[in-house]
């Protein structure tokens, strides 16, 4: 059977502090996607999300993308960049308009999130992302579509991804210089619940945990949209600790990916028996070194 044809190729490139990962997709006639090639090297000029080191993180992003390049069998101008560091912060801006009891329209959703952009206060910092989260229907919250119903007034609560403006220009510039057009900065958060969550857990409810090497990062779904996030800056690389035990292991970058597949529950090899059992690891939790405490 003949592959269907690739309409259009998709590079991303993913900035961690231990490991610099890189992917080329291809979007069939059919309008799937497909994995074409995908590679990774050790980091180099990156700490926690940061540039330290340009010429470093250059080649270090340079020499990942064309490995994926060399497995897919074609090159890509430009990726998007996936990137769990540079300050990302979340919050919530609200906004509501007159509807006057009419039906609504796609116009009066338009204008409310225009509305919803004069709401948003950065503080100096730089959008990423800035989503609906919930619409309200006369103080009802919870409502996914609110077209083609009737209200009084019509609100939004929008979910801001926010980031420090040099940070991302640091990991713009550092693709650019590996001669790389860059499409847009995506927070991993975002980036990974897309990818890792079914629209099931997106709807009823899920905290999503990234485990980095040196940055964990929580964010909550629940609507189907990001709600939250939260960010811890410790990660794997630095060491992995179990609170019930009280042990202490050093540094384990090198072994991020199987510590997640064997820790990432609280009790390794035994699933919970019930709702709780599933918390009961949160309030044993006693601090076992500085960091926790």
């Amino acid at each position: 059977m003949a592959q269907p044809r690739i309409a259009r190729l998709f590079g991303a490139v993913n900035i961690g502090s231990f490991r610099i990962s890189a992917m080329i997709a291809g979007l069939t006639e059919t309008n799937e996607m497909v994995v074409l090639g995908s590679a990774h090297r050790a980091a180099q000029g990156v700490k926690r999300g940061y540039v330290t080191d340009m010429s470093a993180a250059t080649y270090a992003v340079r020499d990942a993308l064309e490995r994926a390049e060399k497995i897919a069998g074609v090159t890509v101008n430009s990726v998007w960049i996936g990137t769990s560091g540079a300050g990302l912060a979340s919050q919530t801006a609200q906004v509501e308009i007159e509807i006057g009891g009419r039906r609504i329209e796609q116009d009066d959703i338009d204008h409310l999130l225009v509305a919803g952009r004069d709401v948003i206060q950065p503080d100096g910092r730089m959008v990423l992302h800035a989503q609906p989260a919930h619409y309200t229907l006369d103080g009802a919250h919870g409502v996914a579509n609110p077209k083609g119903l009737h209200a009084e007034r019509l609100g939004v609560d929008i979910h801001v991804m926010l980031a420090d403006g040099a940070p991302i220009r640091n990991i713009t510039e550092a693709v650019q210089n590996a001669h790389i057009d860059v499409e847009a900065v995506v927070a991993s958060p975002i980036a990974a619940g897309h990818a890792c969550l079914s629209a099931e857990e997106r709807d009823l409810g899920v905290a999503l945990v990234e485990m980095g090497a040196e940055v964990t990062n929580v964010s909550v779904h629940a609507g189907g949209m990001l709600l939250g996030l939260g960010i811890d800056p410790h990660g794997l690389g630095r060491h992995y600790r179990c609170h019930r035990l009280g042990l202490w292991h050093p540094p384990l970058s090198g072994r991020a990916p199987e510590m997640r597949q064997r820790f990432g529950h609280r009790q390794p090899g035994r699933p919970p028996r019930d709702d709780r059992d599933q918390r009961a690891g949160r309030r044993e939790c006693r601090p076992c070194c500085a960091p926790c405490r």
